[in-house]
């Protein structure tokens, strides 16, 4: 449990720094670049976290399914952040709509 928490707080932080340079490109216009390695690395981070905390319980808590949930948005950002359409702001308000409900996820127990 240790490993699974120590994960998922590295992972939301990860994902904390790409929201804020991502809020920071939005509101400025600015290049998005920094943003991908900080997303990566969070949902990298994040899913070590959903399988070392799987081996306790095969059943999904309300949790467990919003974490789930997030991880599933990151995963689309950063898939669909190279199709043009979704390329630089909406790729950017994708990010942080995921970093809200990681928040959300994170702090409701």
């Amino acid at each position: 449990m240790i490993v699974q928490t120590a994960l998922q707080a590295a992972g939301f932080a990860c994902v904390t720094v790409a929201a804020i340079l991502a809020a920071r490109a939005l509101l400025a216009r600015g290049p998005a670049e920094p943003v991908l390695p900080w997303t990566r690395a969070g949902f990298l981070l994040l899913a070590g976290a959903m399988v070392t905390g799987a081996w306790r319980t095969l059943e999904l808590t309300g949790r467990q399914r919003w974490g789930l949930l997030t991880w599933l948005i990151f995963f689309a950002v950063l898939h669909v952040h190279r199709v043009p359409a979704f390329k630089g702001r909406p790729a950017l308000a994708a990010g942080l709509a995921g970093w809200a409900l990681a928040a959300a996820a994170w702090f409701w127990r």
